[in-house]
Protein backbone atom coordinates (compact mmCIF):
# COMPACT_ATOMS: atom_id res chain seq x y z
CA UNK A 1 0.00 0.00 0.00
CA UNK A 2 1.52 3.63 -0.56
CA UNK A 3 1.64 6.40 1.69
CA UNK A 4 -0.04 9.44 0.48
CA UNK A 5 3.51 11.52 -0.41
CA UNK A 6 4.43 8.32 -2.53
CA UNK A 7 1.07 8.09 -4.23
CA UNK A 8 0.66 12.30 -4.98
CA UNK A 9 5.01 11.44 -6.58
CA UNK A 10 3.12 8.74 -8.54
CA UNK A 11 0.27 10.72 -9.92
CA UNK A 12 2.71 14.08 -10.68
CA UNK A 13 4.41 11.16 -13.05
CA UNK A 14 1.38 9.49 -13.68
CA UNK A 15 -0.34 12.66 -15.60
CA UNK A 16 2.69 12.88 -18.15
CA UNK A 17 4.67 9.12 -17.90
CA UNK A 18 8.28 11.17 -18.20
CA UNK A 19 9.16 14.17 -16.02
CA UNK A 20 12.44 16.05 -15.91
CA UNK A 21 13.63 15.83 -12.54
CA UNK A 22 13.90 19.46 -11.84
CA UNK A 23 10.52 19.92 -13.03
CA UNK A 24 9.45 16.92 -10.32
CA UNK A 25 11.31 18.97 -7.52
CA UNK A 26 9.29 22.39 -8.80
CA UNK A 27 5.93 20.16 -8.67
CA UNK A 28 6.91 19.03 -5.74
CA UNK A 29 7.67 22.34 -3.73
CA UNK A 30 4.41 23.36 -4.87
CA UNK A 31 2.92 20.54 -3.10
CA UNK A 32 4.70 21.40 0.23
CA UNK A 33 7.45 18.59 -0.42
CA UNK A 34 10.15 19.32 1.51
CA UNK A 35 12.49 16.31 -0.12
CA UNK A 36 10.14 15.08 -2.78
CA UNK A 37 13.26 13.28 -4.78
CA UNK A 38 13.72 11.22 -1.62
CA UNK A 39 10.10 9.53 -2.12
CA UNK A 40 10.94 9.20 -5.83
CA UNK A 41 14.36 7.15 -4.71
CA UNK A 42 12.12 4.89 -2.46
CA UNK A 43 9.36 4.78 -5.32
CA UNK A 44 12.45 3.52 -7.91
CA UNK A 45 13.49 1.03 -5.54
CA UNK A 46 10.47 -0.52 -5.36
CA UNK A 47 9.87 -0.77 -9.16
CA UNK A 48 7.76 1.74 -9.75
CA UNK A 49 9.51 4.79 -11.37
CA UNK A 50 13.01 4.65 -13.28
CA UNK A 51 15.75 6.59 -13.30
CA UNK A 52 17.07 7.84 -16.82
CA UNK A 53 18.59 10.15 -19.15
CA UNK A 54 16.76 11.56 -21.93
CA UNK A 55 18.66 13.81 -24.13
CA UNK A 56 21.13 15.18 -21.89
CA UNK A 57 18.52 15.39 -18.93
CA UNK A 58 17.77 13.61 -15.59
CA UNK A 59 14.31 12.12 -15.91
CA UNK A 60 11.92 10.25 -13.82
CA UNK A 61 9.18 7.77 -15.97
CA UNK A 62 6.51 5.40 -14.00
CA UNK A 63 6.90 1.57 -15.14
CA UNK A 64 4.09 -1.03 -15.85
CA UNK A 65 4.08 -1.82 -12.16
CA UNK A 66 3.68 1.80 -10.98
CA UNK A 67 0.82 2.49 -12.88
CA UNK A 68 -0.91 -0.45 -11.34
CA UNK A 69 -0.18 0.54 -8.38
CA UNK A 70 -1.74 4.05 -8.57
CA UNK A 71 -4.61 2.49 -10.56
CA UNK A 72 -5.27 -0.11 -7.37
CA UNK A 73 -4.66 2.06 -5.24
Amino acid sequence: MLGERERQVLEIIGRTLLVRKDDLKSALRNQGFDDGISVANRLSEMGYLKFIEAVGSPCYTITQEGLRALKGD
